[in-house]
């Protein structure tokens, strides 16, 4: 028994006497580079063990240390807890492009846009030449109804540039690679020119095709990109719903049905009834009856292309007890009438949703889904009395 605890307290010892031979044996830049090594390596409990040492010298935590400790964070897949460490180092030090660009992507992988947005506004002033990060950001600033940069980077990306002249030839040589199968290729090139060519539709068109020719899933990220830049076309966002529907994403899919459906309306289309299949689909989800009986009467009337005055449209609303979509039919209606009440009744109608609906919207998981949640330029539940593309 002696011998035992002789022999264990001869390996504390030994442990102990190695850790402060390293301690003493490196100095602290030399710990921050040995940690900085080990991120690289993928060796992330090795580079914590290098920075707690470093600590134990008592010299002051610097901004490279809080750029590994990040690094380590993100390597673990502690992505909110990395970006908490970035901050903190560029606060120290704020000239870090490299770590600016690190965070930037790290915010659009976490589909935080707001701060991807701020990120890369911040490297844009370093970088204005930058044509791929500008086109990014343009898509995070129509995901969160930033019109105003949206429109001036649009017009930045499309003023004159190397590529002016040669949009019809490039269009072709990319049409040629897709109709080729050769979609990776297909791809790649899209990828290149879409920042100078951001509204061409049929460039749009082309890599969404050549993305679903290689076989590799949804081409989501593409119909996302092009509903993001045609915000007003409500085509491209009843197309994105129902590519979410295909994916089963049901409450994702009822958000953009939703925009589309209202886009429609605001621009005075009368939709197809097929922009109501998302819509049916969270209804039959949830067990809403009774707003399935809503759907079924406006295919009725989109069908037969009725035309209903104030009165049947009250009626409806009751009988459906103020069913959504409904009421956004009946305000698209009763806005182009010329009426002293026009604006009362449209006041009243919305009063009296919300006052039937409140607790049904607070938990209508919609509202926080999709490309544009955090978007408040355009208001997609009717609690306004007018709203704005």
């Amino acid at each position: 028994m002696r011998r035992t605890f002789s022999i264990c307290f001869f390996l504390v010892i030994c442990t102990i006497k190695s850790v402060l031979a390293l301690n003493s044996t490196f100095s602290w830049e030399e710990l921050l580079e040995q940690a900085a090594e080990e991120v690289r390596r993928g060796r992330y409990e090795q580079a914590m063990e290098k920075l707690a040492i470093a600590d134990e010298s008592g010299k002051p935590r610097d901004f490279r240390y809080y750029w590994v400790l990040g690094k380590v964070f993100q390597g673990r897949g502690e992505n909110l807890e990395a970006l908490r460490h970035f901050r903190t180092s560029l606060q120290m030090q704020p000239d870090q492009e490299g770590l600016l660009r690190e965070m930037t992507d790290l915010y659009d992988e976490l589909r935080i846009p707001d701060k991807a947005l701020e990120t890369a506004r911040v490297l844009l002033t370093k970088r204005p030449e930058d044509r791929d990060l500008r086109y990014r950001a343009l898509l995070w600033a129509s995901r969160t109804g930033n019109l105003e940069y949206y429109k001036n980077a649009l017009s930045l990306l499309e003023s004159s540039h190397v590529y002016s002249s040669d949009e019809k030839a490039i269009l072709q040589e990319i049409g040629n690679l897709q109709a080729s199968k050769k979609n990776s290729e297909a791809t790649d090139r899209c990828r290149k020119f879409l920042p100078y060519f951001p509204r061409n539709e049929d460039l749009h068109r082309i890599c969404i095709l050549a993305y679903k020719g290689k076989d590799q899933g949804s081409p989501e990220k593409s119909l996302i990109e092009r509903a993001l830049i045609f915000r007003e076309n409500p085509i491209f966002h009843h197309i994105l719903s129902m590519e979410y529907l295909d994916q089963k994403k049901y409450v994702d899919s009822c958000a953009s049905a939703r925009r589309s459906l209202l886009l429609a309306l605001q621009s005075d289309r009368v939709p197809e009834k097929d922009y109501l299949i998302p819509i049916r689909r969270i209804y039959q989800q949830n067990g809403s009856v009774i707003d399935q009986l809503a759907v079924d009467i406006l295919e009725e009337v989109i069908f037969k292309k009725r035309k209903l005055d104030p009165e049947e449209w009250e009626s409806l609303l009751k009988q459906t007890r103020f069913n959504w979509e409904i009421l956004a039919f009946a305000l698209s209606d009763w806005k182009n009438r010329e009426n002293s009440l026009r604006a009362e009744t449209a006041e009243n109608w919305r009063e009296r949703y919300l006052s039937l609906r409140s607790a049904e919207r607070e938990k209508d998981l919609s509202r926080f889904a999709g490309p544009y949640y955090l978007d408040r330029s355009f208001e997609l539940y009717l609690e306004n009395a007018s709203s704005e593309k």
